[in-house]
């Protein structure tokens, strides 16, 4: 008996022994480890699992949408471990937050792969990766920036070759920044060329070389060079802005030719029947006509 006793004695020691090991190595998620199913495989409360959308639940006339309004329906791969019956997860939210309206949103496209994470414990799914998107999202406080540099190729051959971070740059880039005032977007080559697009909420801008377009509320203007087309509520200017003389002189041409015209029929000439007009007058009464209807047309232009 008292060997059979010391024997229970260890047994119990060795299972206490045991379990505190587990609780300091599972810390704070012990409860959640003992609060999970059967068959989740490895230690802690999650599993990843690998399907397809099966349904975007973004209908509001669907009978599901009150209840799934918001998720998506994820159909399970089968492999060697799972069940011959298809596997769908209902309700898989589309990121860990509870409230995702204003700021990142990703909506993934149905069909298209998707990997979501299962927390055992509490049953909730929510997607960590996917393949396509019907929706991307960002919407930030302060500023997003979005681009690309190119860099040099990494020579895995070399064990001198720089890091990935340290790779030298080819001079082709792209790139677009964004914040509440306005965006500026750039791209340039390792040629030394360079494009800008600018906007603001009374301003935008394009620059390509000597070229430049700039469209604001009261003023439209493009310019190569020195030269410039400027176009304003009251004028067109071809040139500088400083210029005081309009270019297009055809409401001035108009009026000289009308008073040509009148001092042509004030012309007197000496004939056998006495001093004549040179030219006779009546005759000149439908060019006069089309002047003055061009001098109408013409008389807002400066």
């Amino acid at each position: 008996m008292e060997t059979e006793k010391r024997t229970l004695d260890n047994g119990s020691s060795q299972v206490v022994i045991r379990e505190a090991i587990r609780r300091i190595a599972l810390g704070r998620s012990i409860d959640r480890v003992d609060m999970s199913a059967g068959g989740t495989d490895g230690v802690g409360t999650a599993r990843l699992i690998h399907g397809y959308v099966a349904k975007v639940h973004d209908d509001p006339s669907d009978g599901e949408f009150g209840q799934y309004g918001g998720t998506i329906d994820v159909g399970e791969y089968p492999d060697e471990t799972a069940s011959t019956e298809p596997i769908l997860h209902k309700g898989v939210l589309l990121a860990g937050t509870q409230d995702n309206s204003g700021g990142v949103l990703i909506v993934p496209t149905l069909f298209s792969d998707v990997t979501i994470v299962s927390d055992a414990a509490t049953r909730s799914m929510y997607v960590v990766n996917f393949s396509h998107a019907d929706t991307l999202q960002f919407r930030s406080h302060e500023e997003v920036s979005i681009g690309v540099t190119q860099t040099e190729e990494l020579d895995t051959s070399s064990d001198s070759s720089p890091d990935y971070d340290a790779l030298e740059a080819t001079g082709n880039e792209a790139h677009t920044h964004y914040t509440a005032e306005g965006i500026v977007s750039t791209v340039r080559n390792d040629s030394g060329k360079e494009t800008a697009a600018t906007q603001d909420a009374e301003h935008i801008g394009l620059k390509v070389d000597q070229g430049e377009f700039s469209l604001s509320t009261d003023k439209a203007q493009t310019k190569v060079g020195g030269q410039a087309v400027t176009v304003t509520g009251e004028k067109i200017t071809v040139g500088g802005e400083d210029a005081t003389e309009p270019m297009v002189l055809g409401q001035q041409l108009a009026q000289l030719m009308m008073e040509f015209l009148t001092e042509c029929t004030k012309i007197m000439t000496p004939t056998l029947m006495g001093t004549m007009p040179a030219v006779n007058a009546p005759n000149f009464a439908p060019l006069i006509s089309k002047i003055q209807n061009f001098l109408s047309q013409t008389s807002f232009t400066k």
